[in-house]
Formats: structure tokens, C-alpha cells, sequence
């Protein structure tokens, strides 16, 4: 789309107005000069200038925003409460952008679903929301259990939740999340492969070296993605 810029004066413009009969975005005006624009070439009229206009469509532009309590959002966005008072991740670390972004892309509704260092709960509350038939979130801190447990309540959303390490689990799940440090992967690579039986969403990884050194543990997999933000990197792996 074209957007054409034109100059007349104040007594030519408001008689542009009367014959015109369509809207025009006014630019400016000082003192008898007005500066307006049309989103066609006008007949008879020599533009000052010639843009080009890129669309957006209006759900790009409209972002979430509050007023006093309330929160306003558009109703395709998957609001996810948590208590920003607590230490188990709010959602703002890179990691769990990664996995949030990468669960949405490769996580499909209806399977079982496991979350491996729960920590508040957010990777674990995104899946139940997506549609997952069942998660299982762990964690080896008491905390981080009772936190997730909260913060399941305060979405509405219903899980599992135990204090445990992979070692404890028996069950496979299709899909697994694991946001955790390399020295946690290295230590519990064994159990983690038997817990998923389709698709895995790791993070937790910081620097070309970790990158490396997790791909090494989980060699017998096929890599779907790999992305980086920030210099953490998220990696997808398949059975």
C-alpha cells in the first residue's frame, strides 16, 4: 500500500475536503499550509511524496497491559499466574522463554506430559493448558512442590506434583520438559531417556561448551532444534 502526501492551503483544502467525500489523515498544519495524506493518488494533485505503508494486523499492535487490578489481553494469549515473590522462576529467565516457546511449537494436545525441575510450576501449567492428557511435575525441593501445587490452584489447571528425581519414576510420558543445569544432565541423562517415549524440550544450557556436552549424553536421539537466546540454548530431541 501507497500512502501519498500533499500540500495545499486551508481554503484549497477544505474545498478538497467537500469534493473529495473520503477520509484523509491530517499530517499537519502551520499557519495557511496543511499537510495531509490519502491512501490513493488523487486526480489533478501533484504529491510532495510517495510512502510505502506496511499493514499490521491490529492483534500485533495490541499488547497486554493493566489497569489498577484489572489485566487486559487479547483472548487467543494463554494467561499463566504465578507469585512473583517466590525464587522458582517467573517466566523472565531466557530458559524458560526458550521452553515455553519451543512447548508451544512441538507439544501436541492430548499427550502425557512430564516436567522435570518444576520450579514454580510455569512449564508444567503451559502444558496443561495446551491440552496435555496429564503432567507430572517434579522437583527435589520441597518448596518448589508446594509452590507448583499453588500455583496449579491459582490457574485452574489440574497435576500432578511430586519431590522426586527421575531415578524415582517408573512411567515413560510422550513428551518431557527439562529445564535444568548440565551437571543435573550429566548426573541423570540414564533415567531422563527412559522417561519419554516421542519428544523432549531441554534448557538449562548455557555456552557453546554445555551445548556440546548435551548433545554428546543424548547422541542416540535425533535433534529436531536447537535455538539460543541470550546465549542460553533450548534443544528439541526426538526418539
Amino acid at each position: 500500500m501507497k500512502k501519498y502526501i500533499y500540500q495545499l492551503s486551508e481554503e484549497e483544502f477544505y474545498n478538497f475536503l467537500l469534493a473529495y467525500k473520503k477520509g484523509v489523515e491530517l499530517i499537519s498544519q502551520e499557519e495557511n499550509l496543511i499537510t495531509f495524506a490519502t491512501y490513493e493518488p488523487v486526480e489533478d494533485l501533484t504529491p510532495q511524496a510517495v510512502q510505502e505503508v506496511k499493514i499490521v494486523p491490529q492483534e500485533r499492535i495490541f499488547r497486554p497491559f493493566t489497569v489498577g487490578s484489572f489485566l487486559i489481553h487479547r483472548p487467543d494469549l494463554i494467561p499463566i499466574s504465578v507469585n512473583p515473590g517466590m525464587a522458582f522462576g517467573t517466566g523472565l529467565h531466557p530458559t524458560t522463554k526458550v521452553c515455553l516457546r519451543l512447548i508451544e511449537k512441538y507439544f501436541l494436545p492430548g499427550w502425557t506430559a512430564l516436567d522435570v525441575g518444576c520450579g514454580s510450576g510455569i512449564l508444567s501449567i503451559a502444558l496443561a493448558k495446551l491440552g496435555a492428557r496429564e503432567v507430572l511435575a517434579i522437583d527435589i525441593d520441597e518448596r518448589a512442590v508446594e509452590e507448583t501445587k499453588e500455583n496449579a490452584k491459582r490457574n485452574g489447571v489440574s497435576l500432578q506434583v511430586k519431590q522426586a528425581t527421575p531415578a524415582d519414576l517408573e512411567e515413560s510420558y510422550q513428551f518431557l520438559v527439562a529445564n535444568l543445569e548440565l551437571p543435573i544432565f550429566e548426573k541423570e541423562a540414564t533415567h531422563i531417556k527412559r522417561l519419554f517415549s516421542v519428544r523432549g524440550v531441554f534448557s538449562g544450557l548455557y555456552g557453546g561448551d554445555d551445548l556440546e556436552k548435551f548433545l554428546k549424553l543424548f547422541q542416540d536421539h535425533k535433534v529436531v532444534k536447537i535455538v539460543k537466546m541470550r546465549g542460553w540454548y533450548g534443544v528439541v530431541l526426538e526418539k
